[in-house]
């Protein structure tokens, strides 16, 4: 996931010409980006999302990141990122005689980001969370549940960074 979050900074950095400028005196500037997502990747026995068979992972998302520059006062150059994204997800074995899955989910996104540097962006704050239930076609169900956290504190010093992906 931490992917996503870091194309949507990207993308960020395209729309504010590289650096987050600060915002005009008159107010917050507002910048939408827009989600659009279809791809598949095969992945191997034993690697996987919560199966142990080889197969395809298909996934379709499309939604948005709503960007936000406060006015003046906070830190110059932060802005904020708040998104909502409609996926849809397909497991398909290599072995036709095994379930296919597939299901919904809607993943939420917000961060503060306080700076671009040519490594990449500085994030303060971030997090998200996923959660889905892929019915087999088979009956059988696999629940999904995603979720990260990142905080920096004021000494750029990170306090606290995980990742969890659990299947029931």
């Amino acid at each position: 996931m931490r992917h996503k979050l870091a194309i949507v900074l990207s993308a960020a950095a395209a729309l504010v010409g590289g650096t987050a400028a600060p915002a005009s005196a008159g107010g917050a500037e507002h910048a939408f980006v827009i989600e659009d997502y279809d791809a598949s990747e095969h992945f191997a026995a034993g690697e996987g999302p919560c199966v142990s068979w080889p197969g395809t992972f298909h996934e379709v998302r499309s939604g948005g990141y709503r960007l936000v520059t406060p006015p003046g006062g906070q830190q110059a150059g932060e802005f904020h990122i708040n998104g909502v994204i409609n996926g849809q997800v397909e497991l398909i074995p290599d072995n036709a005689t095994l379930p296919t899955y597939s299901g919904t989910y809607r993943e939420k996104v917000n961060a503060v980001v306080t700076a671009f540097t040519d490594e990449g962006d500085v994030a303060r704050v971030s997090q998200y969370r996923l959660r889905s239930t892929l019915h087999g076609t088979d009956g059988s169900a696999l629940d999904l549940r995603l979720s990260g956290k990142f905080t920096m504190n004021a000494n750029g010093v990170v306090v606290v960074s995980r990742d969890t992906f659990t299947c029931g």
